[in-house]
């Protein structure tokens, strides 16, 4: 997956239109959320469109069967679109994240400030110190 060359601008606006869409599972969910930006930067989803959830009993379910868990899932999609995984000190605006909160992970977006993701008041941001894993579209 590569990115599209207008993607930074692209990737501000569609920041701007959803800072305060809140939190809602199988619609913007951590991976929902990451799934759209994804596809505003490159014009293709990541998440297979046979990967369907509405809550998070059945977010967990779908998550299990495709990877294993959260991280596993990321990883497989990855490795089948050829998304490059980079060190985590090189982090910066674009890149997929897999980070830690708590005792769960979750996925995010780099702003290169932070890591962004959904949350009940509209887009946050984590700091990027809670990145386990990274990966980079070209």
């Amino acid at each position: 997956m590569k990115k599209l060359p207008d993607w930074q601008i692209e990737f501000d606006a569609f920041l701007e239109k959803h800072r305060n869409t809140p939190f809602e599972w199988g619609k913007w969910d951590c991976c929902k959320f990451s799934n759209a930006l994804i596809k505003t930067m490159t014009g293709e989803d990541l998440i297979p469109k046979t990967l369907k959830w509405k809550d998070e009993e059945s977010a967990i379910k779908a998550i299990k069967s495709y990877g294993g868990d959260l991280e596993g899932s990321i990883e497989k999609v990855c490795d089948k679109e050829k998304v490059s995984e980079i060190n985590k000190a090189f982090m910066t605006c674009g890149d997929l994240v897999v980070y830690l909160q708590g005792e769960s992970y979750l996925v995010g977006i780099c702003n290169g400030f932070g890591i962004l993701t959904p949350t009940d008041d509209g887009v946050g941001v984590v700091n990027c110190d809670l990145a386990h894993r990274v990966w980079r579209f070209d």
